[in-house]
């Protein structure tokens, strides 16, 4: 694969702020505050970022995940606003344990991920913010217990947990990050990510499982970790991108994911790789 055609592809398909993500992501460059201002400033008074990253609108979860992941590629987890993010991921958690969307978001086009209500959001929704919380120094807080607690009764007998596909990748990190107590669970949450062929998965798909299974401290050796770095390696499209299920005009999105995912792992090299 080619490292330089990747970023050759972002930086011409791409907005400054994904240029600095990879930039960071890559190279560890520090921003200018000049350049993250734009997208820092959109977070609301309680902490959340709003529907669809559009200034006024209401802070929804899904939103304030996506925010959270610009941060963390932005080497920016530690900042005040990834801790006011995370108060409001703690302020939005519900009695149960998980997390629901704000009902009033129905006002605008929700996608079906961050439906008010139906469970196979709440799932997701509730892994995604725990993920976050424990990114974000929450492991020991009881809120991530209660999490753990909600979220466990949804694996099944395979190893899968229910809804989304996107799921059971989340919740196998958020149970890796929980400690040798629940090794059981992210085994048999790998083993139901390995049984699905990876002819049935996007190219982002792969690439942010493998993000979240690297950050939780999955190694490369692991089997369905390999196989899923030679397969993201081979899917280099001509242009140096990887592509996304939501469509062509989330590509640079799902290459800033390949390259960071190849990166960890240290799948990369300066140039073209034999």
């Amino acid at each position: 694969m080619d490292t330089a055609l990747s970023l050759s592809f972002i930086a011409g398909q791409g907005t400054p702020l994904e240029g600095a993500r990879i930039r960071t992501i890559l190279y560890g460059v520090t921003q200018s505050s000049d350049l993250v201002r734009p997208f820092v400033s959109l977070q609301n008074d309680d902490g959340g970022f709003p529907y669809a990253m559009q200034a006024g609108c209401l802070s929804t979860l899904n939103d304030t995940h996506v925010a959270l992941g610009w941060l963390d590629d932005l080497a920016m987890l530690e900042s005040p606003t990834a801790v006011k993010a995370g108060r409001y991921l703690l302020d939005m958690q519900r009695d149960d344990g998980g997390w629901d969307e704000d009902p009033a978001i129905l006002r605008y086009d929700v996608l079906p991920w961050a439906i008010p209500g139906d469970l196979r959001a709440r799932v997701y929704l509730s892994f995604c913010s725990a993920y976050w919380l424990a990114l974000t120094g929450h492991v020991a807080h009881p809120a991530f217990q209660e999490a753990l607690d909600f979220l466990l009764q949804y694996q099944d007998e395979t190893g899968k947990f229910y809804g989304f596909l996107h799921s059971t990748w989340i919740a196998t990190s958020v149970f890796a990050m929980a400690g040798p107590r629940y090794t059981a669970v992210v085994e048999n949450g790998l083993r139901a990510l390995d049984s699905r062929p990876l002819s049935e998965w996007a190219d982002s798909q792969i690439s942010w499982a493998l993000a979240f299974l690297g950050r939780a401290g999955v190694p490369a050796e692991h089997h369905f970790v390999a196989k899923c770095l030679d397969e993201l390696t081979r899917r280099q499209q001509a242009d140096g991108s990887w592509g996304s299920e939501d469509g062509e005009a989330f590509a640079v999105g799902a290459t800033i994911e390949a390259l960071k995912v190849l990166k960890h792992y240290r799948r990369l090299s300066a140039g073209r790789d034999s």
